[in-house]
């Protein structure tokens, strides 16, 4: 059986609290990829070894839960941007958390561009079908994306 990867694009608290962070403890993935366009985020998560901490508040109160294993990629370095269009091909699940669905077609490190690259080559890499959910603040957010990736 292929191993299960999810990939996220973002790593701000809708990515890192919510999705990155169910996709951990749901314990079915065998891989967990961000793509982060800002270097000391990348950095700091690799430096601490794929590792971070969640606040959780519950009845009881706050509990910090830990994440790891988690691959951190900046599409702006040639090399992850190559590593996450490979990745790309091979997920399973895919989540945006963006600050706006303006960031889908925005600059060389386009969402919409890697997604499109990425997703042509399944066939390829033998890759999985893949869900991809729209986590931005927009009505329209699944519909704007998949037209991005389209063009």
């Amino acid at each position: 059986m292929q191993e299960r990867v999810f990939v996220g694009f973002g790593f701000g608290p809708i990515q890192s609290g919510l999705f990155l962070f169910e996709a951990y403890r749901s314990g079915r993935f065998g891989r967990l990829v961000v793509a982060e366009v800002q270097p000391e985020v990348v950095r700091a998560v690799r430096e601490n070894g794929g590792t971070y901490r969640v606040n959780v508040a519950g009845v009881a109160g706050i509990e910090t839960l830990t994440v790891e294993g988690v691959e951190m990629l900046d599409p702006a370095v040639p090399a992850d941007r190559r590593r996450l269009v490979q990745t790309i091909a091979e997920a399973s699940e895919i989540a945006t958390a963006l600050p706006s669905v303006a960031f889908y077609e925005k600059g060389a490190q386009a969402v919409a561009g890697l997604l499109a690259e990425g997703l042509s080559g399944k066939g390829e890499a033998g890759g999985p079908p893949a869900v991809v959910y729209a986590a931005e603040n927009h009505n329209h957010a699944a519909r704007l994306l998949a037209e991005a990736v389209r063009r």
